[in-house]
């Protein structure tokens, strides 16, 4: 026989033997093999039957003599190793092992080394090929094939005797390098192929899993799918049990879900929304649903694409978003609404000013109204009673112009009314039957009087100049009526002071009187008296804001009730301020319980810089103090209480009026009256 003859067949008998490799092949795609931690025997199953795949590679191989025979177990072992992993190739090459061992022969070490090498190179490359250059993975797949039949047949010189070592060399190193690192790479190709396959398939299984468990998790959001029909292509567990519920059916894939509709708006509003993303569109909607009361969906349409761009369905997400929308609506009032008075606030009042400058509501008649006293309530009564007012005065213009939405509070006092389609003598009208009403109106005793102030635009001018002539209006008219209801408001708080407490009244008489005489010991003008004299009816006038509890307490006082009652000469300065007929005197009611040395509140100022006016007050208060009973001592002598003014001059007292004020009365035996 020819090298030729007896080349071809050596490569005609492995070539029959490779075949049976792909038995390899066969079995991972029938077994479906992937690791798995829960099922250890797997892999050792296995790695029996690749074992038992060795042993007939093995008894169909080429015949070199007896005990000494060659085959693909090399290819076998080396894709065993590489893909999987070191229990199934562990057990594998354990029975290739045995068996070769047990058939014996002068091979027998080459090829039970064949076996260790190839099934370890197979292992070890798996790590190895992380430090190669990026390749196709055919090119990786022949390299190693190349490679380990490298090793096998260095493994060849184990045989016994060493001459035939070098014949056997001689007779096989060309199919070991051309034949086997081929059918290396076919098997493992195949192999990584069907290993892919699998994984592609467990990933999809496991995809369209957690699909499903997402779309079915969700208690309140239906997901469906529908084809061009409109026939379901999937859905979700809330979506099924809502269809039962609303409609009483059950629903399956390939029903046409438009046929349960049976609201015909519902099912074009639906079927539109579908055939926009039918087109390629995603797009969402928010509909209130047709068949409920304040029931809102939100609806979202996604275009299904397959492979080839092509749209074959569409995904419905939909949602019931109603209490989103109840509060969305609530937190839209409440933007628009002013929190004390309910009415509008000024961001609604600019929105509506804008959708009112149409033609088709002119004439436009705007009226701006301000309320008259309301800082002197706060300051006499506290914010509370400020609070009423305002409430007062709203209550009382939706009353009069019916129509709450054309009322705003658009500051802390001033109200705005816009009324569309009414001439200006309508408007002056209603004007005049709110001012009557508010009139009747009292707050804490109080009379409420407002200013209003009106313009109308007949579409001649801009808005924004009929804003400005309705203010100008409103100015107007306060100029005339805000100081007779400031002075008619101080009469009115004085009044009520004394009507609450009347030994105020009385005191404020006595020390009327005591600084009207030490004035006219000074020298001081018919005129300066008589202010003097109404500085002292008013002296007291902050302690309308102190509780009554406060001041009637048959005890000392704490520190806290202390502070509250050095707070009424501010409170004092504070109501008269807000009056010009007031102003002169606001300071002297401030300063009356500062000290000459400085120690007095509320500002601490001493000396010369305390009004002469706040001076002789200071004298004429204490004394009376003194001798007037309180809740929690009694009164003092005349004596006493001069002597107690004597003790004081130059600390608590002006040494001259407090010297002026005793040489006047220093010879009464009584106290003054």
């Amino acid at each position: 026989m020819t090298f030729l003859q007896e080349a071809l067949q050596i490569f005609s008998d492995l070539i029959n033997n490779a075949i049976l490799l792909f038995a390899l092949g066969l079995i991972y795609t029938a077994t479906n093999y992937k690791e798995n931690k829960q099922q250890r025997w797997r892999p050792i199953i296995l790695g029996i039957i690749i074992g038992i795949i060795s042993i007939l590679v093995m008894r169909n191989s080429w015949l070199f003599f007896q005990g000494l025979f060659f085959d693909t177990r090399s290819v076998l072992f080396v894709v065993t190793g590489l893909f999987f992993g070191p229990i199934t190739t562990g057990v594998s090459a354990l029975i290739g092992l045995i068996y070769r061992i047990n058939i014996g022969g002068p091979g027998v070490y080459s090829g039970v080394l064949t076996i260790l090498v190839s099934s370890g190179f197979g292992l070890l490359w798996s790590h190895l090929r992380h430090k190669l250059p990026p390749m196709k993975q055919w090119i990786e797949f022949l390299i190693l094939g190349i490679i380990v039949h490298i090793l096998t047949l260095i493994c060849f010189l184990a045989i016994q005797p060493f001459s035939t070592a070098l014949i056997v060399i001689q007779k096989t190193i060309l199919p070991y390098l051309t034949l086997y690192p081929f059918v290396t790479m076919l098997l493992a190709q195949v192999v990584r192929y069907q290993k892919e396959r699998l994984y592609a398939q467990e990933k999809i299984k496991n995809q369209q899993l957690l699909l499903q468990a997402s779309i079915d998790s969700t208690k309140a959001m239906e997901v469906f799918a529908v084809d061009h029909h409109y026939k379901y292509l999937s859905f979700n567990e809330y979506h099924e049990r809502s269809m039962m519920q609303y409609y009483g059916v059950q629903i399956e894939k390939g029903h046409n879900f438009l046929d349960y509709v049976m609201n015909p708006r519902m099912k074009d509003r639906i079927k539109t929304c579908i055939d926009v993303s039918l087109k390629g569109e995603a797009h969402s909607y928010e509909a209130m649903i047709e068949t409920a009361v304040e029931k809102y969906v939100e609806e979202q349409y996604s275009p299904i694409i397959d492979e080839e761009n092509h749209v074959i369905g569409v995904t419905i997400f939909s949602q019931d978003i109603s209490e989103r929308k109840r509060y969305e609506q609530s937190i839209l009032y409440l933007s628009y609404r002013d929190p004390l008075t309910n009415l509008h606030n000024r961001r609604y009042f600019s929105d509506e000013l804008l959708r009112l400058s149409q033609e088709k509501f002119f004439p436009l008649s705007i009226i701006i109204a301000d309320i008259n006293g309301l800082k002197i309530m706060n300051d006499a009564f506290g914010h509370d009673a400020g609070d009423l007012l305002l409430c007062t005065i709203a209550d009382e213009l939706i009353q009069v112009f019916k129509d709450e939405t054309r009322i705003a509070r658009i500051g802390g006092d001033e109200f705005v009314i816009l009324l569309p389609k009414t001439s200006y003598e309508q408007a002056k009208l209603m004007i005049d039957g709110a001012k009557l009403k508010i009139e009747q109106r009292t707050v804490y005793g109080m009379a409420i009087s407002v200013s209003f102030g009106l313009s109308t635009n007949d579409g001649s001018t801009l808005i924004q100049d009929t804003i400005k002539s309705s203010e100008d209006d409103m100015y107007a008219h306060k100029l005339f009526e805000v100081s007779s209801h400031r002075n008619e408001t101080i009469k009115t708080i004085l009044k009520t002071l004394h009507e609450k407490n009347p030994r105020e009244e009385k005191h404020s008489e006595r020390v009327s009187k005591i600084c009207a005489h030490i004035g006219s010991a000074l020298g001081m003008k018919n005129e300066e008296i008589s202010l003097l004299k109404a500085i002292s009816n008013l002296h007291d006038i902050g302690k309308i804001a102190i509780d009554d509890s406060i001041l009637n307490k048959p005890g000392k006082l704490d520190e806290k009730e202390w502070e509250q009652i050095k707070r009424h000469p501010e409170i004092g300065y504070r109501i008269l301020s807000t009056s010009p007929e007031y102003a002169e005197i606001a300071q002297d009611i401030l300063s009356h319980h500062e000290r000459y040395d400085g120690k007095g509140y509320p500002r601490g100022i001493k000396g010369e810089s305390i009004p002469i006016r706040a001076r002789i007050i200071s004298v004429a208060d204490s004394y009376d103090a003194m001798v007037s009973d309180r809740p929690y001592r009694k009164a003092m002598s005349h004596e006493e209480a001069v002597e107690e003014i004597r003790r004081n001059l130059g600390s608590q007292f002006d040494p001259k009026i407090g010297q002026l004020f005793i040489q006047l009365y220093d010879h009464q035996k009584e106290v003054i009256a």
